[in-house]
């Protein structure tokens, strides 16, 4: 497609399509009483406040990380006044008493210099900012206001405010700032954004800060980043938010007897992406998005998970190409056999706006011969640099672009990839069988041979597809002696509009 801006990373463009997952919400019977400790919907710029249940006669705030999460909550300023006990955490647990909320937000400074703070809670409360404690009001009392400062350096910190709310009868916690020559006021995240917003990435560090503790929801040692954590916070969040459509996947390519390659493919319409043109060359526009996609086991525990923070800026002539295409955003994982559901989440940080999306699929155990899944191609991309060894969907020197969606443009050229995988225990040469089939019923079948495999045993390969309007399925069976493996994929190629 000539025109196409060319994406670093996994991110490449194609011709528009989109389909949605709506999710439907399940809510507490007492959850439209308001929380006043913030809203259950995702703010990708705001605080997000990890609700934890506490055992009675609980005198401190807790050591959070041995404590797995209620529930979350998000705000944009911690303004809470003293209140009664009565209006405790509604929509998350049914806890009036004995519970607590760890907060934590990324803000900017634009100008460096010495910030006071004050803090006021009923009962306990701490405020850190970059991993340093500045107020420590804990323990269990009425409403009480402690001060303290920080000097900060111009540019990107991160806080966290620690509170609990021990036994009943009153709750308050409010936190406020001032810039020097200024009076307090309560401390609101929307005034600490980076200049045009869209400069604000993940800095390199982001891995190492105190902040980014272990989830006791994932299995080895996966932990989230920095700039994950708000499309984390959007598959825990319940309703899950759906502000515009999008496709995922995972792509199968046996190449082991005991592990099979996992290409999570995540598909999103560019059209509907908040865009932010840069305020001092005024012929910039920046498109910043954050994709997470995290893979559970039949327990549901989380076993594999992979992530890009993509940031780009692009000119008026690059952005009009971008907006008439998708972006497709795939990424390999290793995985044993089994079922298992991918949940994905895209964060479009210039809108303050998130989507989520599920699929499930299915990784048998291979036995003999091997063939992966059948892989619609919207085109292959040449690759700059290295080859990825890891990467299957590399092909004869560029990389495969996938195409998750079935329905194709009118007039399109579809192909297909696939990879065979042979039978080292085996002497027999191998062959593919070809079947294709329109509205159900066999058109055309061909037996091949295939070429030698490489070094691997794996015999990567392409097939023109029929273009005529029309439903159709590609069946393929892969065969070396008694052994066989199958495959197939549908698409649908619409009539030309007149």
């Amino acid at each position: 497609m000539s025109g196409t801006p060319e994406l670093w990373g996994r991110i490449v463009s194609r011709g528009r399509f989109s389909i949605g997952l709506l999710l439907l919400a399940a809510f507490p019977a007492h959850a439209w009483v308001k929380n006043p400790f913030g809203a259950r919907t995702p703010l990708p710029d705001g605080f997000r406040g990890a609700v934890y249940n506490l055992p009675p006669q609980t005198t401190m705030l807790p050591n959070f990380a041995t404590l797995r999460p209620a529930g979350y909550v998000y705000t944009y300023d911690l303004n809470v006044p003293d209140r009664l006990w009565t209006e405790g955490m509604p929509g998350i647990t049914d806890r009036i008493e004995w519970f607590a909320i760890d907060y934590e937000a990324d803000f900017w400074i634009a100008n460096a210099a010495k910030y006071r703070f004050r803090l006021t809670s009923d009962d306990g409360s701490r405020l850190y900012i970059d991993g340093r404690t500045v107020i420590d009001n804990d323990g269990v009392h009425a409403a009480t206001e402690l001060g303290g400062s920080a000097t900060l350096e111009a540019g990107k910190h991160h806080m966290r405010v620690s509170y609990f709310q021990g036994p009943r009868y009153a709750l308050a916690l409010v936190l406020r700032i001032a810039a020097p020559g200024q009076d307090f006021h309560v401390f609101d995240l929307r005034d600490f954004r980076p200049p045009g917003k869209s400069i604000a990435r993940a800095a390199p560090d982001d891995e190492a800060r105190p902040h980014l503790r272990r989830d006791s929801m994932f299995s080895g040692s996966a932990s989230l980043t920095g700039y994950e954590m708000s499309a984390f916070e959007a598959l825990n969040s319940w309703p899950r938010p759906h502000a515009f459509d999008f496709l995922c996947g995972g792509l199968r390519f046996p190449a082991g007897t005991d592990t099979s390659t996992i290409a999570l493919t995540i598909e999103l319409p560019a059209e509907t992406l908040a865009v932010t043109r840069e305020p001092e060359t005024k012929k910039k526009n920046g498109i910043h998005l954050l994709l997470l996609a995290l893979v559970r086991d039949e327990r549901g525990q989380i076993v594999r998970k992979a992530s890009e923070d993509f940031h780009v800026e692009l000119t008026d002539e690059r952005l009009a190409a971008l907006r008439a295409d998708t972006l497709t955003w795939s990424r390999p994982v290793n995985l044993p056999p089994g079922h298992y559901t991918m949940q994905a989440s895209v964060v479009d940080s210039e809108g303050n706006r998130a989507s989520t999306g599920e699929c499930v699929f299915f990784n048998p155990e291979r036995t003999g011969i091997g063939l992966s899944d059948i892989v619609l191609v919207q085109r292959v991309e040449p690759i700059s640099g290295a080859a990825d060894t890891a990467d299957p969907l590399q092909f004869q020197g560029g990389r495969v672009i996938p195409e998750l969606a079935t329905t194709l443009a009118a007039g399109a050229q579809p192909s297909v990839f696939f990879v065979v995988y042979l039978d080292r225990l085996r002497a027999e040469n191998p062959e593919i069988v070809v079947q294709l089939l329109q509205d159900g019923k066999a058109i055309a079948r061909q037996v091949s041979a295939l070429p030698e495999p490489d070094a691997a045993g794996a015999i990567p390969m392409t097939i023109a597809a029929i273009t005529k309007p029309g439903n159709y399925e590609l069946k393929i069976t892969a065969r070396q002696g008694t052994g066989t493996a199958e495959a197939s994929v549908r698409y649908s190629i619409p009539e030309r509009e007149r």
